[in-house]
This record gives C-alpha cells, structure tokens and sequence, in this order.
C-alpha cells in the first residue's frame, strides 16, 4: 500500500469518525436543539488546513453553532499573541487558540475563564501546565496540539540512538570534514524570536539539563549558561551550522543543500513527505527526539466574556477530541491524547510518532509566567549577541531574566 494511499484511507475513516463526533454534540439532553449563534475563533494561520477542515466538519454538522475564524493571524508567535491579546480585551472572539506560553498572561489579565477538561488521557507533560493552582480538574486552556523540537538525520547509518544531544551533534561536525547543521539560529525580527529562543534553550539543555527544570524554573546563575552555550558557539565559528531565522528557510536548506543534521518541528517531516523528497522517500532521513527537547504547542481558551460558553466549549471538546487528534497528526501536528499515538495506521505513515510521543513525555516546558515575552526578549537578545560574538554572557543576563520573571 503507498503511503499517499494509506493516509488517505486513514483519513476518511477519521473523517467519518469525526463528523460523528460533532453530529452527537449538536443535540442538547432531551433532543432539544441549542439556540442558534455563531462563535468566533481567533488564531494564528494554519498552512497546513487542518484547522479548517475541522471547523468545516464541525460547521456541516452543527449548523446552529457555527464558528468562524475571526482573523487568521499571519506572522510570527508575537504577532500572534498581540492581535489575541486584542481580541479577548475588546470582546470580538469567543475561543482563543493561545501559544502554550502566553496562557498565564491572559490568565493573569482575566481575560480567559477555567474550563474543565472531558478526556482524561492528555498526556501529562501536555495537561499539567494547564491547570489553574490549586484547582483540581479545573483548566485554563484544552490542549489543541503540542511540539517539540526533533533532529531530522540524513544518512545516520547504522545509528539508531533513542535520544540524540545536540552537544554530541556539534561535537560530532566540528571534528568532521563536510557534515553540517541547520537550525532556527538567527533572528531577524519578533516574529522569529521564539523559534530561535527553543532553538538556544535545546542547546543549553544539551549540556547542562539543570538550566531549566521540569516545570519551567529557569537556573538564575551565569557560569553554567556560559559553559553550555560554549559547544554552539565553537560549531558556529567552525563554519559546521547555517543559521536560518525559521523553521521554513530551515526545510528549504536541508533540502537544497542537503546538510546532515536539521533542527526542525515534527509537523516539517510532512512536509518533506509532501515535497516527495528522495531522500525521505528512500529511508535515508530519519528523526529522533533531543534529549531534552522544550516543549511547545497550542491551546483552545474560553474567553471570560464569551456570551455563549456551554456552545464554546462543546466545540472545544470537538477540537480536542480523539478523531480530531487523529485528523491533526494525519497533518503532521503533534497530537495531545495518548489514543493518537496509539493508532496503527498514524504509526504506519508516521514511523517516528512513538519517539516523537517519547520526546513530548520527556521536554522542559518553558516558564509558565505572565512575564514570559519580557523574559524572551531579553534571552534573545543576550544570548544572540553572545553568539555573534558581540559580547559574552554577563551578570547583566541573569539580573535581566529574574526581573522578568520576578
């Protein structure tokens, strides 16, 4: 069976399962029909067209509860958060899809309300850092998909590590003759920053695990973000890394190019698939998890003044549903709920998911804090400056992240 057939196979059966799905939220208990409105999504734009294909699905089986998106925000996770941020203060959408990091933000504004979750198999690592503090079962977002960083590997060989660090990576080109990496490494404007503030933190990691911990708390001392930043550097100034300002320029070099090593997110590898690409048709790409890897994604939060909230969150429970999940993976996101990663026929056309669900299992999140965007500047900023070799890491870097997440 091809691959091109085998997906979609798995799809329409998702999709039928899915429109299921959506027809039996549309009555109420007692066969009673709910009011007609409409609701209003407002989200970042999604290339892949997942999203639409969901509300699609979810518009021709709930006619009387339409959702629309309110504006598909182009740019980057800042500008994203700003026209967000916008839309929950003035009323003018119901459900945010919220970057994972900004949802203490809007928690700390007011401006999104605690909801509770209806599935019970979100993977942890996921589900945790939407709870509200001291609230059992009770939610500041539903997860809509994760991320994590992965290292795409051309021709590995007989390599066949569970976990790869970008520490051995770099070592690993430095001491070769014409191996290369390629990885979001040079921002150029606030719509790269994120990328490339993951990208720093995944390398750090590499070499001192302890600089971010299992919840996000970042170590406030200077050496060893000095110490573990020194591989990067060395790789950079070796000639042995292409620095792209994202994840897109990325794909196109590893292609056009063909490096050894790409840092990428999972969601490229269908990408690749659909370029067919060559070398990922004959098997000589693979993808493995960082160990560790940083934890992103994206949530669906209720805004507090949504006047319509029991409808908003049945189209939640839709959109994070196990069909839907399916249905995002089958696109190349990272789902949420363990049933995904558990689907054979996602397994067959996705030969990664299980290390990819290992990877997520596995990944520092970045600080849950409503000063997270003052801190991001403020890493990108140091930490690029270090790279380029303008300055090195000082204390300034440290005072600087504390008083951000102070």
């Amino acid at each position: 069976m091809s691959e091109q057939y085998s997906r979609r196979s798995f799809l329409s059966g998702v999709l039928t399962c899915g429109a299921l799905s959506a027809s039996a939220v549309y009555l109420l208990p007692g066969g009673h029909r709910p009011p007609p409105v409409e609701l209003r999504l407002a989200t970042g734009a999604d290339p892949t067209g997942a999203r639409k294909l969901l509300m699609d699905m979810w518009n021709q089986a709930n006619p009387d509860t339409p959702v629309r998106f309110t504006d598909e925000v182009e740019g980057g996770s800042g500008d994203e958060r700003k026209r967000l941020l916008t839309a929950a203060q003035n009323g003018s959408a119901d459900i945010l899809n919220l970057d994972i990091v900004d949802i203490p933000e809007f928690a700390a504004q007011k401006l999104i309300t605690p909801i509770r979750l209806t599935d019970p198999n979100f993977l942890t690592s996921v589900k945790d850092l939407h709870q509200v503090a001291d609230a059992p079962n009770s939610y500041w977002a539903a997860p809509l998909n994760t991320d994590v960083g992965m290292l795409f590997w051309r021709n590995p060989g007989t390599e066949q590590p569970d976990k790869v660090t970008l520490s051995l990576v770099l070592g690993t080109l430095v001491a070769a003759d014409k191996r290369s990496f390629v990885g979001q490494l040079s921002p150029n404007s606030s719509n790269y920053n994120e990328g490339f503030l993951v990208n720093i933190l995944e390398h750090a990691l590499s070499v001192k695990p302890e600089l971010l911990s299992s919840t996000g708390e970042i170590l406030f001392e200077l050496k060893p973000w000095q110490e573990a930043l020194r591989p990067l550097r060395a790789a950079i100034e070796a000639g042995k890394v292409t620095l792209s300002s994202d994840e897109n320029a990325s794909l196109d070099r590893f292609v056009e190019k063909r490096p050894t090593f790409m840092r990428n997110w999972p969601v490229k590898y269908r990408e690749l698939q659909q370029r067919k690409d060559p070398d990922l048709l004959a098997g000589k790409i693979q993808v493995y998890p960082l160990k560790p890897g940083v934890l992103g994604g994206q949530s669906l939060a209720l805004v507090r003044t949504c006047p319509h909230p029991d409808q908003a969150l049945r189209f939640i429970n839709f959109m994070t549903g196990a069909a839907a999940q399916k249905i995002l993976a089958g696109h190349g996101f990272a789902p949420t709920l363990a049933e995904a990663y558990n689907d054979r026929n996602l397994q067959a056309v996705i030969p990664h998911l299980e290390a990819l669900r290992g990877a997520v299992e596995d990944a520092r999140p970045r600080p849950m804090h409503p000063g997270y965007r003052t801190f991001a500047e403020v890493f990108v900023d140091h930490t690029n400056r270090m790279l380029t070799g303008e300055s090195d890491l000082t204390s300034e870097f440290i005072a600087a992240m504390k008083a951000a997440l102070g």
